[in-house]
């Protein structure tokens, strides 16, 4: 079996192997050579997966393994096999050391990466791909990780439900969650992209506890679903843009030092505000225009540049007792015009 292992990344070859000694099926791995990066060591580190997935699978347990970046030890080879062996998971794979590359995780579920003392992922196509990409897979969990560049630093997308967990992710596309994916961010700092999130076609983002700082927006959202919870919008272009999509800001999120809007809604986004603090943005508070409508149930939005803090363009907004805010406006609700009906 060893002998056979060790040609595993040395050439394109068809490995079958049992792990199973009580059962007739054969697990089938093809594993396609990658020209300069076949390497001896990196074979042997192939084969201890193996065994280790094997020895999980005889025993009907959770498929762990380790990979070590600083070793040469590629997270492909080990999501691939597991891919081959285990899709539906649960697996976990725990990662160490400084890691370059862009890797797919698709068609699996239950899979988490978690970092050992910190583990980076850093993106080597130059800014053309995800640094991960997560497709058509559910509960995929990313945990403590430095993710460094990319197209996006990490992408949610194909229906997939994604959880992000205390990653430091910066300097590329951020975070973009689409075509009907879900993703659960916490304690996250996403900074220094061009976007700190992106949230589209019929997308849900959940955000607690995370910051999103020195991007160009902090969050996009078209016509998609955001959450916020204790999240902090710092020092972005716009703190939160959204085009035809639903907001909810809830207590403990601040929007603030933004170099223009706090917050611009437009093509009919509706917000409610529940707890959230909007203040000392460059431009207004929060800017409506196109059929957008804020609901404030209770927030504070003062002290913002522009000299208004709650902006309604002339274009059909609407907005619900924007006086609890504090804040200078235009906007004008007017008085109800329906009377009680007395008690019969």
């Amino acid at each position: 079996m060893k002998a056979n292992a060790t040609k595993l990344l040395a050439s394109p070859v068809a490995v079958r192997r049992d792990c199973n000694p009580n059962r007739n099926e054969r697990t089938t791995l093809t594993i396609v050579g990658e020209e300069k990066a076949m390497r001896q060591s990196a074979s042997a580190f192939a084969f201890v997966l193996l065994i280790s997935i094997c020895a999980a699978t005889q025993s009907a347990q959770a498929t762990k393994l380790s990979v070590n970046c600083g070793r040469q030890e590629p997270i492909r080879t080990a999501l691939r096999l597991l891919a081959a062996t285990n899709p539906q998971g649960p697996n976990t794979i725990t990662v160490s050391g400084a890691c370059k590359g862009n890797i797919v995780i698709q068609s699996m579920d239950r899979l988490t990466l978690i970092t050992n003392n910190g583990a980076s992922l850093t993106d080597r196509s130059n800014g053309t791909l995800a640094v991960v990409n997560i497709v058509d897979s559910r509960s995929v969990t990313l945990q403590g990780f430095a993710i460094n560049g990319g197209a996006t630093g990490v992408s949610c997308a194909n229906a997939s439900v994604c959880y992000l967990t205390g990653n430091t992710i910066q300097g590329g596309g951020g975070i973009e969650v689409g075509g009907g994916s879900r993703a659960f961010l916490e304690s996250n700092v996403v900074q220094n992209g061009g976007r700190g999130a992106t949230v589209e076609d019929g997308a849900q983002m959940f955000s607690s506890n995370d910051v999103f700082q020195g991007n160009g927006q902090g969050v996009s959202a078209f016509a998609a679903y955001l959450e916020a919870s204790n999240s902090s919008f710092l020092n972005n272009g716009v703190g939160i843009l959204s085009a035809a999509s639903s907001l909810r800001l809830l207590g403990g999120t601040t929007i603030s030092g933004s170099g223009a809007d706090g917050m611009a809604m437009r093509a009919g986004s509706t917000a409610v505000f529940q707890g959230a603090t909007i203040t000392g943005n460059g431009g207004n508070g929060i800017h409506l225009e196109d059929a957008s409508f804020a609901g404030f149930q209770s927030a504070t939005v003062t002290g913002n540049l522009s000299g208004v803090d709650i902006d309604c363009a002339p274009q059909f907004t609407i907005t619900r007792f924007v006086a609890r805010t504090g804040g200078i406006t235009n906007c004008v609700e007017p008085a109800s015009s329906s009377k009680s009906k007395a008690a019969e």
